[in-house]
């Protein structure tokens, strides 16, 4: 997994102008696993974000958590090459997504960028005077599911909704409950359907080991769009979304009565935040899901807080995973232990 997830952040650098790649490849690869995110801003210092904070990196390639003449500063032409590699040298092919204000990588890495907005009227029509890029590092960590599955999912899938804030670790348990319930993980191989938006959930749909040998994928459609596709077309046992909003929701419930099983998430620091979203009284008033899942945050990444049984409203018995082991393996040796299964299909 190290030696995989080295080889993605040096693919990922390489869409980074080439100064300022040649000190991210300084970082030596203990730290580079710990890394997050990579903020570079016109004329500002880089930063490195790793769960324990916020880091310049300085000339040696080592990071500092004070600023100094010593630390590396982006110019304006940098950002402006970074981000004419990311879209493959035609912006005019990505202006939806930059419209939106990101742009996602081939390997599933999104790229958040500010600027300036340019109005027609009262809608936004454009951006100019891009001056930062984010990049976040997209991880599959194997096994973060396995808290889940010891305690909600021994028998049978559920409709599961992953609570956290930003880098807690969402789409990393999107992927892996991905791959287990597609891969037998509770003696089915479970028909999954991923409704990616932004390409950030499954970033090889031909690699195996990590997306499941019975997982479709639909690229690129609005979430809403891709829920109502899949019911009628794939007859999925499971469809996984990320970050949904109201809109989703109501697409959900549509289609509750159908059998399909739902793994999404949503961005809120905890419970309380939750309650506060729109959606969250017609999720209680229409059942269409079975729990809420909620992440601890950025500093403990995947790691489970809590599970709340949802029963029309919320049932105070739930599951405090405060204490609990996650113990992580290999979800490669179970694709590799069960060859002889998929072989017989």
């Amino acid at each position: 997994m190290d030696k995989v997830f080295i080889e993605n952040f040096n693919n990922i650098i390489s869409y980074i102008s080439p100064r300022i790649q040649i000190y991210l490849k300084n970082i030596n690869d203990s730290t580079i696993m710990k890394i997050q995110e990579i903020r570079i801003r016109s004329n500002r210092p880089v930063v490195i974000v790793t769960n324990s904070g916020s880091w310049f990196l300085n000339k040696s390639g080592k990071l500092s958590l004070i600023f100094s003449p010593n630390c590396i500063v982006a110019s304006e032409s940098e950002i402006f090459e970074s981000i004419n590699k990311m879209c493959r040298y035609s912006m005019h092919s990505h202006y939806e997504d930059l419209l939106n204000g990101y742009i996602t990588l081939p390997n599933g890495s999104r790229v958040g960028i500010t600027g300036t907005a340019v109005y027609d009227k009262n809608n936004v029509k454009g951006i100019k005077d891009i001056d930062g890029i984010n990049i976040r590092i997209p991880r599959q960590i194997q096994g973060v599911s396995e808290p889940l599955f010891d305690s909600i999912l021994k028998n049978r899938p559920l409709s599961l909704l992953i609570v956290g804030p930003p880098s807690s670790g969402k789409t990393t348990m999107l992927k892996d409950l991905m791959f287990q319930f597609s891969s037998g993980r509770i003696g089915k191989y479970y028909k999954i359907c991923v409704v990616d938006e932004r390409k950030e959930i499954v970033t090889s749909k031909r690699d195996i080991s990590s997306i499941g040998p019975n997982t479709d994928v639909l690229y690129g459609f609005p979430k809403s769009q891709g829920i109502s596709m899949a019911v009628r077309t794939l007859s999925p046992d499971i469809i996984i979304c990320d970050e949904v909003d109201s809109d989703e929701i109501d697409a959900i419930i549509d289609v509750m009565n159908t059998g399909v099983n739902f793994i999404l998430s949503v961005h809120a620091g905890n419970y309380q935040e939750l309650k506060e979203k729109r959606f969250y009284k017609k999720i209680l008033k229409n059942k269409c899901l079975n729990y809420f899942v909620i992440l601890k945050g950025s500093n403990n990444p995947c790691e489970i807080s809590e599970i709340i049984k949802i029963n029309g409203d919320i049932n105070e018995n739930n599951i405090d995973f405060n204490n609990f082991n996650i113990e992580h393996f290999n979800s490669f040796e179970l694709y590799k232990k069960n060859q002889d299964a998929y072989k017989s299909c």
